[in-house]
């Protein structure tokens, strides 16, 4: 089962996209503070990430670009979740490496397909595992 990273230090939302990752079939980890999920993500890895983009300490873009450098993670999907909707904010997402920028308010389903679309369904225990897209 993949292991989705979930970094937002607004508990509602956080809660709220763990929930909606973990009905999709995958293994959360979530975490207000970013240089600890950065610490978490070192040790343990992920399949995808879901950062939040204005968090204390470090920003979901130096967050983005730090997860990028570990080995492994290169190519990791990583969304950046964000109430900014302006050019600059995105354009500094995806030069950070984020895979895609989705704006809040955001759709639940949208967000669970987004991931499933990202990194491929999500395979039964015993079963082969789907092919990504």
């Amino acid at each position: 089962m993949g292991m989705v990273l979930v970094v937002d230090d607004d508990d509602d939302i956080r809660d709220i996209v763990a929930l909606v990752v973990r009905r999709r079939g995958f293994e959360v980890h979530s975490s207000a503070d970013p240089v600890a999920a950065l610490d978490v993500a070192a040790e343990r890895g992920f399949t995808a990430a879901v950062l939040d983009w204005s968090m204390p300490e470090m920003n979901g873009g130096e967050l983005c670009a730090r997860l990028r450098d570990l080995p492994g993670l290169e190519q990791a999907p990583i969304v950046i979740l964000t109430a900014y909707a302006d050019a600059e904010t995105r354009a500094q997402a995806y030069a950070a490496g984020a895979t895609r920028f989705v704006t809040k308010p955001f759709s639940l389903t949208d967000l669970g397909d987004l991931l499933v679309g990202l990194v491929g369904a999500v395979p039964a225990e015993d079963g082969p595992a789907a092919p990504t897209s």
